[in-house]
């Protein structure tokens, strides 16, 4: 038999939300429609490339750590 992986804290399963588990938890930072609209651009505002969001059987799922990394990097421009 082939040798098991195991799991790292970044990839453990408690790391991944769906996002009603990201608005329960923090209700006074996000929107559920926020959240939906981040993911729906994903490729456009640098998750998907960070790898922040699977998408499996059309269900996208949250990587909560990058997905905090990502939020906390975002600067309000002067516009």
């Amino acid at each position: 038999m082939g040798n098991i992986n195991t799991v790292t804290t970044q990839d453990s399963l408690d790391d991944v939300v769906t996002i009603e588990t990201l608005h329960a938890a923090h209700p006074d930072l996000f929107t559920k429609p926020q959240i939906s609209w981040l993911l729906k651009t994903r490729h456009i505002n640098g998750l998907s490339h960070l790898g922040a969001v699977l998408k499996i059987s059309r269900k996208l799922y949250i990587k909560k750590s990058l997905f905090v990394n990502w939020f906390l990097e975002q600067k309000a421009s002067d516009s």
